[in-house]
């Protein structure tokens, strides 16, 4: 009675008649309140309604991708600086090595030619000093001689003279007293001591000069092998993603890699490779054999980094691989393998068929193309089939251009 009530206001207010509606005045409230519902166009209203609803959708989303636009694009500018940076910095790093030894080969041609130059130096020194001392030997020989001529002489003008010589001869040598000669040999013998202990002065210079050069050199080679591991650190960090958030699912359990993307050397011919994704019921399995080669890979659309890769037995008969290898590829033609220590590296495997066996990718593989190449699997003790098999996913993110 409210609803009919309500419509009947509703019919007097819009000043609707009788006549617009085409029933007389004998029609009930309900009548009329029927009449006016039939009326109305509720198709113009649902498509009002749809439009407004429209309208404010849009704008929500025009709302909604401007803020991730501009949430984003300070991400995006701090990203390109932060690769800008790291060019500059290997930039830097490059030139400051060259000069670090740039600088060291002057400095040990340097630290050469002093010690060379030294020890010529000391072996001159040597030579000049074994002259000299053969010199002034020679010198005193000779003056040995000269005295015992001047004494020979001094007594023969003695005899001449007479011993009652009132007078006493002038002595050409006077007891006390050095001749010039000597005077003079003693003076070179003493500038010979003081050449030959500035000399000395000069070598033991020279020794302490070696010495510290040498702890600088060592000092310099320090610094050349810590800059070298900066390097080398720096380099395995431009190796992976710019982002440091790189270990998501690449798609193999959620189905985003395609049936067609997974391949094998070998398949079971009542099981396919889509089997092979982690936690599948069906798995990848080849034909029973004793021996194995063989593979699977996975193409990922295109490059990216791969930081991880997780591993599963078969769902059935205990069958697993116990061991393998990691190829990669840009391509799908030259393909590389995934080394640690320049040498290859094998992965442990699944140690029964349901728990999941994770191994960390350091550097991460950078590439489209991953194959997993079965290096030793499960065998059955008794004389049951062998089956290889398993199921995998790899982690990772995309490559940022």
């Amino acid at each position: 009675m409210e609803t009919v009530t309500r419509v009947f206001i509703l019919y007097s207010l819009l000043g609707l008649n009788n006549g617009q509606f085409g029933f007389s005045n004998s029609y009930s409230a309900e009548q009329c309140a029927s009449k006016l519902a039939c009326s109305l166009n509720y198709s113009q209203v649902f498509d009002s309604k749809i439009r407004e609803l429209t309208y404010h959708h849009n704008l929500d989303l025009f709302t909604l991708r401007s803020f991730f636009t501009e949430k984003l694009m300070p991400i995006q500018r701090d990203a390109e600086i932060l690769k800008v940076n790291t060019s500059a910095m290997f930039q830097n790093f490059g030139r400051e090595i060259s000069n670090v030894y740039t600088t060291l080969g002057h400095d040990r041609e340097f630290l050469n030619n002093l010690t060379r130059g030294v020890y010529d130096l000391g072996k001159s020194l040597h030579g000049e000093i074994a002259v000299r001392m053969n010199d002034v030997h020679r010198l005193v020989v000779e003056l040995g001689g000269v005295q015992n001529k001047l004494g020979l002489l001094q007594s023969q003008i003695n005899d001449l003279k007479g011993a009652n010589a009132t007078e006493q001869a002038p002595q050409l040598v006077q007891p006390g007293k050095q001749c010039q000669a000597d005077n003079h040999t003693l003076a070179e013998l003493a500038e010979l001591k003081k050449n030959n202990t500035f000399l000395e002065r000069v070598y033991t210079y020279a020794a302490d000069a070696v010495k510290r050069l040498t702890l600088n050199l060592a000092d310099r080679d320090r610094q050349i092998l810590l800059l070298q591991q900066k390097v080398q650190k720096l380099q395995n960090q431009s190796a992976g993603p710019l982002i440091s958030d790189c270990d998501f699912p690449l798609g193999m359990e959620n189905g985003t890699i395609p049936d067609s993307a997974i391949t094998a050397s070998e398949t079971h011919t009542n099981y396919n490779t889509a089997g092979a994704r982690i936690n599948s019921q069906a798995g990848w399995y080849t034909n029973d054999k004793s021996r194995s080669h063989d593979w699977i890979q996975v193409d990922l659309g295109q490059k990216k980094h791969v930081t991880k890769i997780a591993t599963q037995g078969a769902p059935c008969c205990d069958v697993r691989v116990t061991n393998y290898t990691i190829q990669f590829s840009s391509d799908g033609l030259q393909w590389m393998d995934y080394q640690e220590n320049c040498q290859k590296k094998y992965f442990d495997g699944n140690t029964d068929q349901t728990s999941i066996k994770q191994h960390s990718l350091e550097p991460p593989i950078n590439a489209r193309y991953v194959r997993i190449h079965v290096a030793d699997f499960y065998k059955q003790p008794s004389n049951t089939n062998n089956y290889v098999g398993m199921r995998f996913e790899l982690y990772g993110c995309s490559v940022r251009t």
